[in-house]
């Protein structure tokens, strides 16, 4: 069983309070560094995100396979407000971003107990993501989050160096669970990069609409400006409004009596 990560396992929407956190500690750095002005924190936040957002999105339309670098991202957005950062401080500001990541994840209860349900019926689980943050700081969320545990074999595509629809991100954590693409099922939430990408592996699918919902409204415009033509034809084996439906799927499928 693998699971994408973002608005799957996790909500992820930036709360301002751990953005504005992130970015007072950011500003605070960079005026130790710096000899010139530096924005006031939240337009700091704002023109940077805006900035980094705007650059990873290009790149998903431009259907790049291989995942950006989040500190060549954080180096780039802070050049266009005339911030030309060294490597070293960069990086250490990378960090800093990435808690306000960190402070805008969380994991609904009742997720932990759709995982402990599944661990008990001994189903293997792995996590696929894309994301361009730093994969160590990643990892700790996971810990910090109480995922950890679950997750046999994780891939993320700032370590892996591919995104999801790749097939190769998938096939590396199922062979990290050493299970064939016919013995395993992917649940996430966008069309392209979780459903027809792990079709095309041939996995079953599972569309979780708990968070966004690819099959309606805005996001489905996103994901058909995204993937076009290919999105149009993309159907998922199965939708849930929420992960505690999971089981009941599984449970259809004769994953167990």
């Amino acid at each position: 069983m693998l699971f994408d990560f973002g608005h799957t396992l996790v909500d992820f929407r930036r709360v301002p309070a751990a953005l504005f956190a992130a970015y007072g500690e950011i500003r605070n750095r960079l005026i130790r560094e710096a000899h010139h002005e530096v924005p006031e924190t939240e337009d700091l936040a704002r023109q940077i995100t805006d900035a980094m957002d705007a650059l990873v999105r290009r790149s998903y339309e431009e259907a790049r396979i291989q995942e950006l670098d989040v500190v060549e991202l954080l180096t780039e957005a802070f050049a266009g407000i005339g911030v030309h950062l060294p490597p070293t401080l960069a990086r250490e500001l990378a960090v800093l971003d990435h808690r306000a990541f960190s402070g805008s994840i969380a994991v609904p209860q009742a997720t932990i107990g759709v995982l402990e349900a599944l661990r008990e019926r001994e189903v293997g689980m792995g996590l696929v993501s894309n994301i361009t943050l730093m994969p160590h700081l990643l990892r700790a969320d996971l810990e910090a989050l109480g995922l950890a545990p679950f997750l046999a074999a994780t891939a993320f595509s700032s370590e892996f160096g591919w995104r999801k629809p790749d097939r190769r991100i998938f096939e590396h954590v199922l062979s990290g669970l050493g299970a064939r693409p016919t013995q395993a099922a992917f649940v996430g939430d966008r069309l392209y990069d979780d459903i027809g990408g792990a079709q095309k592996v041939g996995m079953r699918t599972v569309l979780t609409r708990q968070f966004r919902n690819e099959l309606d409204g805005a996001e489905r415009a996103e994901a058909l400006a995204a993937g076009g033509d290919v999105v149009a034809t993309l159907e998922p084996d199965a939708a849930i409004d929420t992960l505690e439906d999971l089981p009941a799927v599984l449970a259809g499928w004769g994953w167990w009596n």
